[in-house]
């Protein structure tokens, strides 16, 4: 407890002194104020930090599903005559998504130019790895076949994607990233590869050997001998929009013998899209000329300069988790831990060559295939099927 300690006045101390509080004093008074809206949500509102944070952040963890669609699941790893491509093994010593291919993350290029088709707005689109095979986990998926009791697969990658500084050859922020699927040709039975080209001058497809190449992170998507593997995309400065028209296709060649050496051909797309975000449907445009600061402000980097008068165009990047309600436009993927989780459920197919077309078509496939009857001695069904939904909650009889 304080010692209780006793002040002299300044007057008793000396004649000239003035007396002084020696202590300020405190006045004690309580004020109402009302906590308007503004405060309340600067203060408490974690949906606003949570959002913010999520749109800053641009860091992505991939995984998924594949199924994995084709004859050639299952097949034997030795087939030899017609009817092996028709009696899946499922077991032993057979063909599955696990020893037929590499799968690499890939994205569109920025470092190697695209070349323009003539007198189009049409450009071949070259790919760079992001991630390589070792970077990509594989494994049967627990408990879960596809609608032929087929194994379905899982995946995920070792590592997380920071998109931040990915740029296309047209400056455009990555808004798709692609898995990149290379099958692995066996030598014995003798299998074939081949991938599809286009004409600089007409952009007509062809079909050229392909010889695949082992890649790593940084690679330029191409042959063996160097040659790029690109699809093709139309580019509209003016509309700030950037359009896939044509698909890459490889092509797969498999050799039997059926009273001498055939050949069956396959196709598939290689490049299959992982969708990051979207832009907007609204085209925004700004001159940096004649306009005000924060207008010209606005201007995001990526913006398409038309002209040397200062104009640009650009559309905005969808904030994650806005879905446009008349298209159905839009992301939300899970965010947390600093990084956004893209689950992506693929179907994998490799289809039978049936293109009818004369430069990409196979004869000898086409025949095969036409030649199959799916449904012998087929009788129509007249009787109408019985229905229990009329007992549905009533006792079992």
């Amino acid at each position: 407890m304080d010692n209780k300690v006793e002040i002299l006045l300044g007057s008793q101390k000396n004649v000239n002194s003035v007396n002084t509080d020696t202590y300020g004093k405190v006045e004690l008074t309580s004020n109402v104020s009302e906590i308007t809206e503004f405060t309340v949500n600067d203060v408490v509102n974690s949906t606003e930090v949570f959002d913010a944070e999520r749109e800053a952040n641009p860091v992505y963890r991939i995984y998924g599903r594949i199924e994995y669609m084709s004859l050639l699941n299952g097949l034997k790893n030795n087939y030899s005559v017609l009817e092996d491509f028709f009696n899946p093994q499922y077991s032993g010593n057979t063909k599955s998504i696990l020893n037929s291919f590499d799968f690499y993350l890939v994205a569109p290029s920025s470092g190697a130019s695209y070349t323009n088709i003539t007198n189009t707005n049409k450009y071949k689109r070259n790919f760079k790895v992001i991630a390589g095979r070792d970077d990509f986990e594989i494994y049967p998926a627990g408990f879960t076949n596809n609608v032929y009791g087929e194994q379905v697969y899982g995946f995920s990658f070792k590592s997380d994607f920071d998109i931040a500084n990915l740029y296309d050859y047209f400056g455009f922020p990555m808004t798709e990233i692609f898995l990149y699927a290379q099958y692995k040709p066996s030598t014995s039975p003798v299998e074939q590869m081949s991938y599809t080209t286009w004409s600089t001058s007409t952009g007509l497809p062809s079909k050229m050997t392909l010889y695949k190449k082992d890649l790593v992170i940084d690679d330029q998507v191409e042959t063996n001998s160097l040659v790029d593997i690109n699809d093709i995309v139309e580019w509209l400065p003016e509309d700030f929009l950037q359009t896939q028209v044509d698909t890459q296709q490889f092509y797969i060649r498999t050799q039997y013998n059926d009273s001498g050496v055939k050949w069956l051909e396959w196709s598939y797309n290689p490049f299959i899209p992982f969708r990051l975000r979207y832009f907007d449907d609204a085209l925004s445009g700004a001159n940096t000329g004649d306009t005000s600061y924060e207008i010209v402000n606005s201007i995001p980097e990526y913006a398409t300069k038309l002209d040397n008068d200062g104009n640009y165009v650009w559309r905005e990047i969808l904030p994650q988790g806005y879905v446009e309600p008349l298209t159905g436009v839009g992301v939300d993927y899970p965010f947390s831990n600093k990084k956004r989780y893209l689950f992506s459920p693929i179907i994998f197919d490799i289809i039978p060559n049936l293109n009818e077309n004369t430069i990409l078509k196979h004869q000898n496939t086409l025949n095969v295939f036409n030649e199959i009857s799916y449904v012998k001695n087929a009788t129509n069904i007249n009787k109408t099927p019985l229905t229990e939904l009329d007992n549905i909650g009533k006792p079992c009889q």
